[in-house]
């Protein structure tokens, strides 16, 4: 009982620690049959649980030729063993540091004019799915590097952290 509190609160404080221009919103944790998780998750492998990012949205806006930018996305937990909670944790804090990086890196780009920036805003936001893909990708690689053997960091790979849709 004493574990299942804490790791609820460690929970909370993931998305307290997330930036000002990255929202975690509070993870929903699904307890499943080892059969169903292997479903789930989609990918073949010996694995407890894996981590889903839903509701995910980059919002860009133009102030003149700058662009602001913020991340939000809900981590979707499905376990098999509540011993590998704390392992998808660290999949989610990866995922929010890629992202507020990501976010740094878009906010110092500079347009030589408002229309550049909102057509720039335009097709960073229609292809932000494909980005998070990128991030999960990435926080497997590193954390998982047995599993991914000759890959390079930028290769991409089937992952256990997968994506849903896209919020709108």
């Amino acid at each position: 009982m004493r574990i299942s509190f804490v790791l609820v609160i460690l929970l909370q404080c993931t998305a307290a620690w997330a930036a000002e221009t990255v929202a975690v919103e509070r993870a929903v944790i699904r307890f499943v049959p080892l059969q169903h998780l292997h479903e789930l998750c989609s990918a073949d492998g010996d694995f407890d649980a894996c981590t889903r990012f839903v509701a995910y949205r980059l919002e860009a806006h133009c102030d003149s030729s700058n662009l602001q930018a913020s991340i939000t996305f809900t981590p979707l937990i499905f376990l098999y063993n509540i011993r590998q909670l704390p392992h998808e944790e660290l999949h989610i804090d990866d995922i929010r540091r890629f992202a507020s990086a990501y976010v740094g890196e878009l906010e110092r780009l500079n347009f030589s004019s408002a229309d550049q920036c909102e057509a720039e805003t335009f097709r960073l936001t229609a292809g932000f799915g494909q980005k998070m893909r990128e991030f999960a990708d990435r926080s497997n690689r590193e954390r998982h590097p047995l599993l991914h053997p000759g890959k390079t960091r930028n290769a991409g790979v089937e992952s256990a952290l997968l994506l849903s849709r896209q919020r709108p």
